[in-house]
């Protein structure tokens, strides 16, 4: 489970690192005169809807390995780490870019803010991660308890990361700059998964 862990929170720190996860926030703040304290207020939210839909998805397919391990006992010690290394070489061979439509946000007329707050949030529940599913199956053949830990890892690194690098920018760090990173994402996305899935093969899940 540690390799799991260590994989899932690399991979939600990665995540959350991609501009078009938190920059949408950032711009309305600035653009509207949002106070430092409610540009985090709104971040939290868009990343918690961000995280609710990811989760939605991956309790299903945490089932899923969990029904899948009590009936083969071999999808635990060799299915679910060749899965991840599948997924994982495909993720880095796809290609660069992020898979999330970018949001790109112009400028910003004063509306109603529950209507900015609940247009972010939308965007975000819409485009879920689906790179971290994979870790969710393989959680899942743990049982409910390790499922639950992976989720609340991702929940916790991913919107206190987000956090972050809203204050960070906010604060007047100009030279703040990942958008480079999300040409190189999948790359870093493949890697992860792969050297996880490897692990797998010589560790107990």
């Amino acid at each position: 489970m540690l390799q799991l862990l260590t994989g899932a929170l690399l991979l939600s720190l990665l995540h959350a690192a991609i501009p078009n996860h938190w920059a949408p926030v950032l711009a309305v703040a600035r653009a509207e005169r949002w106070p430092l304290r409610r540009a985090l207020g709104v971040t939290v939210v868009a990343g918690a809807a961000h995280v609710l839909s990811t989760v939605l998805l991956g309790l299903a397919l945490g089932l899923l390995g969990w029904r899948l391990s009590a009936r083969f006992s071999q999808f635990t010690g060799v299915a679910a780490p060749a899965l991840l290394v599948v997924i994982g070489l495909v993720y880095a061979f796809s290609g660069a870019g992020h898979s999330h439509p970018d949001v790109e946000v112009g400028p910003v007329l004063v509306r109603p803010r529950g209507r900015v707050v609940l247009g972010l949030a939308a965007t975000m529940f819409l485009a879920p991660c689906l790179e971290i599913q994979t870790f969710f199956l393989a959680a899942g053949t743990r049982g409910p308890l390790d499922l639950a830990l992976l989720m609340t890892t991702y929940l916790v690194v991913s919107i206190g990361a987000m956090s972050a690098l809203v204050a960070v920018a906010y604060t007047g760090l100009r030279r703040f700059n990942l958008t480079g990173l999300a040409r190189h994402e999948r790359r870093f996305t493949g890697a992860v998964l792969v050297l996880v899935g490897v692990a797998g093969f010589f560790v107990d899940w």
